[in-house]
């Protein structure tokens, strides 16, 4: 077995797969390198942050060949990172409260709710308010806006608002794969529902650009499975748009970079306009950064 410095700096380069290694499952080949528990590798696997050759891999059976590279980008110290420390433990950002909802900016690592680590249980308990429920979601990688309602009874006038489209929700992604200029429109069904989003290309650079998305309907993962129909993905995406390979610069990306930027809907209760906003993660803007773009003034944003 090499020693730990030996093991890191092979990580650096990948590792290369053995004339006697071809035919391993991608688990067993793992386990066996990184001296883990299969329960490890598995979670490690689970993240998608594994790639052979420069795409991404997260089947345990996956057959190596002679001469595989395998990269795990988020090794430090030869651990593998397989969930986000830490995250659940930062202050909650509360962007806006009033007596029906409140908005908080998410971080990205964060369930939006249904699970008993989710974002919305620990606003329960933080808050001591055991009827607060998220009115819609982001994926757990999804940095931004989430809009939460108070109490039971306050939740129905507003699911309203999201069923008539009247709650407009604008995000920004960092995009990889060249975006065309101008208005690009994608609408195509998901999940057999009708599905709308619309791209405006900020920057581009290189393979880059970072585009504003505004999304009339809300259908699960929609913007990551839109892009496809533009020959794109969300930079950084660990399940869509994995048919080519991925740029090392895309491989030092720790997530996918979607950030829900802002709403804006009418009060149901005084017809008061709302227009909240979450400020970039730190995260976002360092990619925004490391791939020559640059971080757009958020308040001169306009609607698409």
């Amino acid at each position: 077995m090499p020693r730990p410095s030996q093991k890191r700096r092979s990580q650096d380069k990948g590792l290369s797969v053995s004339a006697k290694e071809a035919g391993m499952g991608l688990q067993a080949f793992l386990q066996g390198r990184l001296d883990l528990s299969g329960r490890k590798v598995k979670a490690l696997l689970d993240t998608r942050n594994v790639l052979v050759n420069g795409k991404r891999v997260w089947m345990s059976r996956h057959e190596l060949r002679s001469g595989d590279k395998v990269l795990l980008p988020y090794m430090p110290e030869g651990k593998p990172e397989v969930s986000a420390k830490g995250a659940a433990k930062a202050p909650v950002p509360l962007l806006y409260r009033d007596r029906w909802i409140l908005a908080v900016n998410k971080a990205p690592g964060l369930v939006s709710d249904r699970d008993k680590h989710s974002l919305e249980a620990r606003l329960q308990e933080e808050l001591d308010l055991p009827d607060l429920r998220a009115l819609h979601r982001l994926d757990k990688d999804t940095s931004g806006l989430l809009l939460f309602t108070l109490r039971e009874q306050d939740r129905d006038p507003y699911v309203e608002l999201f069923r008539n489209k009247r709650i407009h929700k604008r995000y920004l992604v960092l995009v990889s794969g060249k975006l065309a200029a101008g208005k690009q429109v994608v609408r195509r069904r998901l999940d057999g529902k009708e599905a709308e989003s619309r791209f405006q290309r900020l920057q581009q650079k290189g393979a880059f650009s970072l585009a504003l998305c505004e999304i009339p309907t809300g259908r699960t993962h929609q913007i990551r499975r839109h892009l496809q129909d533009l020959d794109c993905r969300v930079a950084g995406d660990r399940a869509y748009g994995q048919q080519r390979a991925i740029s090392p610069e895309e491989q030092s990306l720790p997530r996918q970079m979607l950030h829900a930027l802002d709403v804006r809907f009418p009060c149901p209760h005084t017809s008061a306009e709302l227009q909240l906003q979450a400020p970039l993660p730190k995260d976002f803007q360092k990619a925004v950064s490391a791939l020559g773009l640059k971080t757009p003034e958020l308040n001169s944003l306009v609607s698409l």
